[in-house]
């Protein structure tokens, strides 16, 4: 188990996010900021939806996830 902070992961707040995996990671964070349903996360989520239509910013934004995902110690 790997745990980064909303803010870690281009978030916005300090709440611990975990995964066992990077995809685990991710989906944890999205579920996050659906839950929360504040401004500024929504905010940040609208952001990710404009940034996923260009397939390249995503492919860099997966690589350096998963680089930083590799590089933390387990929890």
């Amino acid at each position: 188990m790997k745990k980064m902070t909303c803010k870690e992961l281009d978030g916005v707040c300090d709440t611990e996010i975990t995964g066992e995996t990077p995809e685990e990671m991710g989906e944890n964070a999205a579920n996050h900021a659906m839950s929360v349903n504040d401004e500024a996360h929504q905010a940040k989520m609208k952001e990710m939806g404009e940034m996923q239509k260009d397939p390249e910013v995503v492919k860099k934004w997966m690589d350096d996830f998963r680089a930083k995902f590799d590089s933390l110690p387990d929890a």
